[in-house]
């Protein structure tokens, strides 16, 4: 029954759809952090920095700071990042502790 659960909630991480390109990542990035709360930030205060690697994306996620937003325009700190498979879209993060990567907790 346990594993049953992982698998599920392990599922439930991927969005089904494969991500080809950087701006698919970009907006992948910026869903799940909105829906899985990942920072209190709104969306058009953070800004999303792609990397392309062989098997997934890496993203990292970014203070934007603007009139708007606030914060010293010339810095971006990075907030976490975010792995996310090219052929399903399942994502990973190290948000909880900086340092590992593990799977979305599951939507409050």
């Amino acid at each position: 029954m346990t594993f049953a659960l992982l698998l599920v909630s392990a599922h439930a991480m991927a969005s089904g759809q494969t991500i080809a390109t950087a701006d698919q990542a970009a907006d992948r990035a910026a869903e799940v952090t909105q829906s899985h709360h990942l920072s209190s930030n709104r969306t058009q205060c953070l800004m999303f920095d792609v990397s392309d690697e062989k098997r997934y994306f890496v993203v990292g996620v970014h203070e934007k700071h603007t009139p708007e937003c606030g914060g010293d325009p010339a810095t971006a700190p990075v907030l976490f990042f975010l792995k996310i498979r090219k052929r399903d879209g399942y994502v990973v993060t190290n948000q909880r502790d900086g340092e590992h990567f593990a799977p979305l907790a599951p939507k409050p």
